[in-house]
């Protein structure tokens, strides 16, 4: 059941949609390391680029937070930043005369064409549908793994024509490619109340994932194995996390969620931390790489909820995508400025560096108690990176009440707009898990006795002609109250599909909403 279920959603895949890789590779492989006695211009950097990163996405959110529409020439203009910050960093670290106007200059372009990617693929995830966003983020991370070592093998010259050239002509390529597959869902205006709903919603996860990057930036500075060592963890433990959260939305039948992926983790790196200490320093690289391990993994977790809370409850994903990641952002520059400061003062002595390890125990712990603090008093209330676009009445979920499910989603002005919602999942404070029901092929069967009544009724109208045969088989589901997650599971196409179908059928037989479809046909 697994198997077939895999196999429906890697039908639908194309290599544009795992476009983000390249820009991935890009970030990750070419601009992730400079010379020793350059350290310092590095440095200037990496802080000028992830700061700028969170000023896009807060100008993204705020500019666009009524809409949600990017065209290819955002894409080509994210494509030019990344590709002149690119040259400007070569310039600087390995062919010209270093100046620190020009690290500057190539963090801040960087980090804008960072932003500017980031917001719009999470818009083309948003728009694409849970099950298939499940894929396409870890596969895309999977692949700028194989990228990443494929640049890094290559000589000097050839790795500046691949930065500054061949992967950012792909990434822009690739998010040109998917903008156009974009069909933009009806907004919900992102009102305080909104707003709110999503701190308590995506609140605890974000802190969980937040807490381990701050420690995994600070650990990695203690980690003096060397930078084509500490590359290859980074790689390793990227790869890894991907294997895992590929593995788990393709063949799970029920998917990880942030907070319990992280009350998994924190025993293991509990753990982990006493190696060091117990084995001396040689062992702060395996601590390195399983705390990057375990942040890509709730990392990648996080985005994908994002994209699937933002396109279940009818938000802007930019907004979303804002609230969610820049306080991960933050943390890991918090991160990495102690881990500076701490390197800069000669912190070198072990005993230090132990305490330190168990500061960070400390706080991964209290991170863990506020992280559950509530969670026994709702049974299941758990936000799922993976929420299967399967579940005929999410408002009956495992684990959600009748009040839950009033508060989670409000009324639509129109049935209509309920139906761009994409079935709206119900979400509780916390969110809930919800469980995956495989498609079959006899599942269909229920709908195919109506289908005859349709047509019959739609040739009394003298409508038969008006709509294809997909368009038909919608308007069948649609009448027997189907919601729009419930239809792509049965056609085997997308969420973004089924909305472009529904607006074509209303549009060709003259209806505005669900209820005059349902009058008209019913």
């Amino acid at each position: 059941m697994s198997i077939q279920r895999a196999k429906l959603l890697m039908s639908g895949l194309r290599w544009h949609h795992l476009g983000f890789s390249f820009f991935w590779a890009t970030t990750f492989a070419a601009l992730t390391s400079s010379s020793e006695e350059l350290l310092g211009g590095y440095e200037s950097y990496s802080f000028c680029k992830q700061i700028v990163v969170v000023l896009v996405l807060a100008i993204a959110a705020y500019v666009l937070r009524a809409r949600d529409s990017y065209t290819q020439r955002h894409a080509i203009m994210a494509g030019v930043f990344l590709a002149t910050g690119s040259l400007l960093f070569y310039l600087a670290f390995f062919f010209g005369e270093y100046s620190l106007e020009a690290v500057l200059v190539a963090g801040v372009l960087v980090g804008c064409s960072s932003g500017g990617f980031f917001v719009m693929w999470q818009s083309f995830y948003a728009s694409e549908g849970a099950s298939r966003t499940a894929i396409y983020i870890p596969l895309s991370a999977a692949c700028s793994v194989v990228l990443c070592l494929v640049v890094s093998i290559l000589p000097v010259i050839w790795s500046v024509v691949c930065s500054v050239i061949v992967l950012p002509a792909l990434a822009t390529y690739c998010l040109c490619r998917s903008l156009e597959e974009i069909e933009p869902y009806e907004i919900i205006p992102c009102t305080p109340r909104k707003l709110s709903a999503v701190f308590r919603d995506l609140g605890k996860p974000v802190f969980c994932v937040s807490a381990l990057g701050f420690v995994w930036k600070l650990v990695g500075y203690f980690d003096h194995s060397g930078e084509s060592q500490s590359f290859l963890i980074l790689m390793a433990g990227m790869a890894c996390a991907a294997l895992i959260v590929t593995l788990i939305e393709l063949f799970s039948e029920r998917g990880f969620d942030v907070l319990a992926f992280y009350r998994i983790l924190f025993p293991i790196v509990t753990g982990v931390f006493l190696l060091p200490t117990l084995f001396g320093e040689v062992w702060f690289s395996v601590l390195s790489g399983f705390l990057m391990f375990g942040f890509e993994v709730l990392n990648l977790l996080l985005l994908m909820t994002c994209a699937v809370y933002a396109s279940r409850n009818s938000l802007n994903s930019t907004v979303v995508y804002a609230l969610c990641v820049a306080p991960t952002l933050c943390a890991l520059v918090g991160g990495d400025i102690l881990g500076v400061v701490l390197n800069r003062a000669n912190v070198y002595d072990f005993a230090f560096v132990v305490d330190i390890m168990f500061v960070c125990i400390y706080g991964l712990s209290v991170v863990m108690f506020f992280a559950s603090v509530g969670r026994s008093k709702r049974k299941a209330s758990r936000i799922v990176a993976h929420v299967v676009p399967d579940v005929e009445d999410s408002s009956v979920a495992e684990g959600l009440d009748g009040e839950q499910a009033a508060r989670s989603v409000e009324p639509a002005p129109s049935e209509e707009s309920h139906a761009s919602l994409g079935g709206a999942s119900s979400k509780g404070s916390s969110g809930f898990d919800v469980p995956v029901s495989l498609v079959q092929a006899s599942g269909f069967s229920a709908e195919a006795g109506a289908s005859l009544s349709l047509e019959e009724r739609l040739a009394e109208l003298e409508l038969v002609e008006q709509l294809s045969q997909r368009e038909r088989e919608v308007t069948g589901l649609l009448l027997h109250g189907n919601t729009v997650p419930a239809i792509a599971r049965k056609l085997f196409i997308s969420e973004n599909t089924v909305r472009g179908h529904t607006k074509n059928i209303y549009r060709k037989l003259g209806v505005h909403s669900k209820q005059e479809l349902i009058d008209l046909l019913g």
